[in-house]
């Protein structure tokens, strides 16, 4: 048999195996392309085609596409609030909760806190109502409950507690069936009752008070540490009662407050938390 390139309908070894300065220069130049483009194939790391290996004329990099989601599927919020469709004043309103969770967190702190202080002021059956001690509570609400428990309820606790924000956006069936999610739940109640509620809240508002209702200008005038060591003081006097009496009201209501969504976290606790700031009202307001 005689070789492959001395058949007929064979190129000769002359047009195939010479070196590129001897071949016909259409046939160098298509070699050339292949050659480059197979190198840069290779390097970077994507398999050639055999259009690239012959026939391209520049040199390429591979593309990988993904597939691209349509806007239906895209999230929406960032996982506290939340993006809604609304048209006209009523609708801005209604939505307003899960658009501005963090704005909504404020005015209902402070304005139940100051409310429920001025119920039980009534309730009490005091003619003149005592707007030093209404300050305590509305600044209270303000700044601690509004501001500062935003940041250890929603900051905090979900970066304490990974499965949270995930947990608390579930439907109630799923809930049943999100184990980690179940031990998150457990662990933001423990903190907030045994650790939050003991050993900040309390002091916080012991410190509120005495700031605003000191019996006297001198005592008022009194450094801060002073002031500080006295607030601390009376806390340590009523601790047994003040906790005993809010992880009864706390420990279930917490259970619930971190299984709602997260959005509704905070209005549900201030819903609830009406109620212990009558008690709290009840029991320390009129104390000086």
């Amino acid at each position: 048999l005689k070789p492959f390139w001395l058949k007929p309908s064979c190129p000769r070894p002359s047009s195939v195996f010479a070196p590129l300065s001897r071949r016909p220069p259409a046939l160098a130049a298509m070699l050339r392309v292949a050659l480059r483009t197979r190198a840069a194939d290779a390097y970077s790391g994507c398999r050639p085609t055999a259009r690239q290996w012959i026939g391209q004329p520049k040199r390429r990099s591979c593309q990988v596409s993904r597939p691209a989601r349509s806007s239906a599927e895209a999230k929406k919020g960032d996982g506290i609030s939340v993006d809604v469709e609304y048209s006209g004043l009523w609708g801005a309103i209604v939505t307003f909760p899960k658009r501005q969770p963090f704005a909504t967190n404020i005015i209902v702190a402070t304005v139940k806190t100051s409310l429920a202080d001025l119920i039980v002021q009534k309730g009490e059956g005091k003619k003149d109502i005592d707007w030093s001690r209404n300050g305590v509570f509305t600044l209270f609400g303000f700044a601690y409950l509004g501001v500062c428990q935003w940041f250890i309820y929603v900051s905090l606790f979900t970066r304490l507690c990974p499965n949270a924000i995930r947990f608390s956006n579930l439907s109630w069936a799923e809930k049943l069936k999100d184990r980690a999610g179940q031990v998150d739940l457990v662990k933001q109640t423990c903190y907030d009752n045994f650790i939050h509620y003991t050993f900040i809240y309390f002091p916080v508002f012991y410190t509120f008070k005495e700031l605003i209702q000191a019996s006297s200008p001198a005592e008022g005038a009194k450094s801060e540490s002073s002031l500080v060591e006295r607030a601390l003081g009376k806390y340590w006097k009523n601790c047994v009662t003040d906790n005993l009496y809010m992880w009864s009201l706390w420990v279930p209501g917490d259970l619930l407050v971190y299984a709602c969504p997260i959005w509704m976290r905070l209005p549900l606790n201030h819903g609830i938390s009406l109620a212990w700031t009558m008690i709290l009202s009840n029991l320390r307001g009129s104390e000086k």
